[in-house]
């Protein structure tokens, strides 16, 4: 029960590192938890290597993936932008991948690049026709608990609802969220971190890049 209720106070702290959901991964998934839950296998945080863990579970079919640039690397540019001259080492992380659920779904994950590799921040599930708006509502709040507060509805064009980690979701952005408009013509379901979190993967860059080159970003 602390477990779970430590993982509850978390939705409403800011963003730092080694924070579940950001650059560390949920085991369980709290009800109510933004931060904690899994889409289509996929939660917040997570490794390339959880992944690749994932996609073979589920028997995901890759249809795109791209890489990007090591932490490191990203920082040894920024020196060298700052006037610095360290070479690059060439690696490469995960960016984003595209994966065919083989059931006629659509499921796409993105990172962000922090020092020890890609994390998830970013999940999207594209459903296939078929599920009444009514059974998506059941089979939402059967897995994430209840929506946040004036946050659920229904209308002709399917379900809109969204999760935010409290009891309501004015200024969503800064929080972590799921939100899901599906319908009988399908739709699609995002899981997100809240948008300051790159500002701070940014800023840890940006400080190493200093500490190493020529004490920091040039201003005009």
């Amino acid at each position: 029960m602390k477990h779970v209720m430590a993982l509850v106070l978390m939705a409403a702290q800011p963003v730092v590192a080694g924070q579940i959901g950001v650059d560390a991964a949920a085991t369980q998934t709290a009800k109510g938890t933004p931060a904690t839950f899994d889409l289509a296998g996929f939660r917040l945080g997570m490794t390339e290597a959880d992944v690749e863990r994932v996609m073979r579970e589920r028997g995901l079919i890759v249809k795109r993936r791209t890489r990007t640039d090591t932490f490191e690397d990203r920082v040894r540019k920024a020196v060298n932008l700052w006037g610095g001259r360290l070479p690059l080492k060439g690696g490469s992380v995960l960016d984003s991948a595209e994966f065919d659920d083989g059931k006629g779904g659509k499921v796409m994950i993105s990172t962000f690049v922090w020092s020890d590799g890609a994390r998830v921040r970013n999940v999207a599930y594209l459903p296939p026709a078929g599920t009444d708006p009514a059974a998506w509502r059941t089979l939402l709040v059967s897995k994430y608990g209840a929506p946040s507060k004036d946050s659920d509805g229904i209308d002709g064009e399917g379900l809109h609802a969204m999760w935010c980690g409290r009891a309501a979701c004015l200024g969503h952005g800064e929080a972590f969220r799921l939100a899901a408009d599906v319908g009988s013509q399908g739709g699609q379901i995002t899981l997100a971190q809240p948008e300051g979190t790159s500002s701070r993967m940014m800023a840890l860059i940006e400080q190493e890049a200093s500490r190493r080159g020529t004490g920091g970003r040039p201003a005009l």
